[in-house]
């Protein structure tokens, strides 16, 4: 997939006003961290590799605000897929016990793929994702989000995000696992 300067500007603009999930739970800090995943499937001759970095703010004690952007590679049995994803969301701590604190994430997320036979794909949802933040030292902690509430929609029927349509998700492949380093 070749990208024009324009879109370039874009890609580059979106990778830094990214954010994230938070570990030092002190209004007004940053938090960056993210995910990452390499997975080789022999018997379909099918490797994935993954990498979504994330930002984001504090604005309270129940509240952040953060997003990801994220980037993924397939290639299976030899056709190549790329695929871009922004994810925006607003956090609501609605627990909080120590260093474990549990989260509702209210999210809206886009995302465009294109591989080598078929056109451009594009992609948007719009949900609620519930997740738990494990806070490992003041400055580390780990994340994990499970399922999604909400609608899926793309422009011929294969989404980035998900399956198309609405309603709720309780797959394994709704589990996300991610670290995160706050300052």
């Amino acid at each position: 997939m070749k990208l024009d300067a324009q879109n370039r500007t874009i890609v580059v603009m979106l990778f830094f006003l990214t954010s994230v999930s938070m570990t030092g739970f002190a209004q007004g800090k940053v938090a960056v961290g993210g995910q990452f995943s390499v997975w080789h499937n022999g018997q379909e001759n099918s490797t994935t590799i993954f990498i979504t970095p994330d930002i984001g703010y504090i604005l309270s004690s129940q509240c952040y605000l953060g997003a990801g952007i994220g980037y993924t590679f397939r290639n299976s049995k030899g056709t190549k897929n790329h695929t871009a994803t922004l994810n925006p969301y607003a956090r609501y701590f609605y627990y909080s016990n120590g260093q474990v604190r549990l989260y509702v994430d209210s999210t809206v997320g886009f995302g465009i793929s294109k591989n080598e036979s078929e056109n451009t794909t594009f992609a948007w949802q719009a949900g609620f994702k519930p997740g738990v933040i494990l806070g490992l030292t003041d400055s580390f902690s780990l994340a994990a989000e499970f399922g999604f509430l909400g609608y899926r929609k793309t422009n011929n029927g294969n989404s980035a995000l998900g399956d198309e349509g609405w309603g709720l998700d309780l797959s394994g492949n709704s589990l996300s696992l991610g670290f995160f380093y706050s300052f």
